[in-house]
């Protein structure tokens, strides 16, 4: 049993075995109560999108006067970020009493973070009388832990991508068919911007469900990375290109849920709504962008958006493992005039000589390789920081840190 919330947390995530079948996740939930049917709940997959789409939606329905619950994974700034009711994170000591109160079960079933986040989340939300929760797939969707949900409002497919490969297949179709598997029978389900191989899996997943398949409302881009839909304008709080689409889909799943997205509350929620990480600037002089680009596809996305920063354009790149570590950094020394390749201190991360490519610059000190970017970056120029979510994660606190 825990009495100090730091040792529960490190606990937790000390615990990087594998998870269960959703079946088995089901048993284990029932033993609790089965919380994850005492809400309504919106179910996303993709492997894009899904944190943005999530947040998003979320700030929506908040704005209705919704109670909403809101699980996406890896956190940011802390393990409890991932575990939220209408923006707040879940307190540190609320945390620990559910870790206390299943710790038995958990060491039963021998049961992994991500099972441990998924227990806690679904119990928090009920114990909590949440209206509706927006639920991030982990991995995939079909053998995810957060695949246990039986009618959800709406399940949501916001990209498919070459990731994780080694455990979802390596073609889109493969890969797109273990995002299908959170489509349920006789339900709804939403799929954004979505390759045609991929597309014709989920069209297929659909009809052998009787499930009723949509696609993103129209739109148009307007000024200053606003969208426009039948006519209403949209302003946006961020410089990237790439949430466009995510914002597109989040209202499309709010008027599928019955919301009047034309509503100056929703226009105000898609206004201020912000995901940290994602194209996020945390300095000035040089302007510093933290971007969790950490596929080929996000990478794609966030060198879209770098056509319009100020110059000279500085990366520093840092990548997982299981990632196409040398293809992502090709596609960065492309887009920017100088690319710094480093890594940082975390189990599944890469060393950065796996990744260093022609052109780019070797420096295996993250601190040193941020430093270095600022500098040739210049005080009119732009450094960006992108690669692995746990990366950003380790350089946003460090940069927090050096602010204050």
């Amino acid at each position: 049993m825990f009495t100090e919330v730091e040792k529960a947390l490190e606990w937790v995530m000390s615990r990087h075995g594998h998870s269960h079948d959703p079946e088995d996740m089901k048993k284990f939930l029932a033993s609790v109560g089965s919380p994850q049917n005492t809400f309504g709940t919106v179910h996303t997959a993709g492997t894009n999108g899904k944190g943005s789409f999530v947040n998003y939606l979320s700030d929506i329905l908040i704005s209705q006067g919704k109670k909403t619950g809101m699980f996406t994974s890896p956190h940011l700034i802390s393990h409890l970020d991932r575990i939220r009711i209408n923006g707040q994170w879940i307190p540190g000591e609320t945390f620990m009493g559910y870790l206390n109160r299943y710790y038995d079960l958990i060491n039963e079933q021998d049961l992994s973070m991500f099972e441990i986040d998924v227990l806690i989340a679904f119990s928090w939300f009920r114990d909590e009388q949440v209206d509706i929760a927006v639920i991030e797939c982990g991995l995939g969707g079909r053998y995810d832990s957060t695949n246990v949900l039986d009618e959800p409002e709406l399940s949501v497919i916001t990209t498919v991508g070459f990731d994780h490969m080694e455990r979802l297949g390596d073609t889109l179709g493969k890969i797109a068919w273990q995002k299908a598997g959170i489509i349920h029978d006789d339900s709804r389900v939403l799929a954004g911007n979505i390759p045609d191989e991929a597309m014709a899996v989920i069209e297929q997943e659909a009809e052998n469900h009787h499930t009723k398949l949509y696609r993103p409302l129209d739109y148009l881009p307007g000024e200053n990375n606003s969208i426009i839909i039948s006519g209403e304008v949209y302003e946006m709080s961020t410089d990237a290109l790439y949430q466009r689409e995510n914002a597109v889909l989040a209202l499309t799943a709010a008027r599928l849920l019955d919301i009047d997205i034309s509503s100056p509350e929703v226009k105000n929620a898609i206004k201020t709504s912000m995901w940290k990480g994602r194209f996020e600037t945390v300095g000035e002089h040089p302007r510093v962008i933290l971007d969790g680009a950490h596929n080929t596809h996000g990478i794609a996305a966030l060198t879209e958006s770098l056509q319009t920063v100020q110059r000279p354009l500085v990366c520093v790149f840092a990548a997982l493992r299981d990632k196409r570590g040398v293809m992502m950094a090709e596609m960065l020394a492309r887009s920017c005039d100088r690319l710094l390749v480093t890594e940082f201190d975390m189990y599944r991360a890469d060393h950065a000589q796996t990744y260093l490519v022609d052109g780019a610059e070797l420096v295996t000190d993250w601190k040193e390789a941020v430093a270095k970017a600022r500098e040739y970056a210049g005080k009119d120029g732009t450094a960006v920081i992108t690669g692995s979510l746990y990366f950003i994660s380790v350089v946003r606190e460090y940069l927090m840190t050096e602010s204050e």
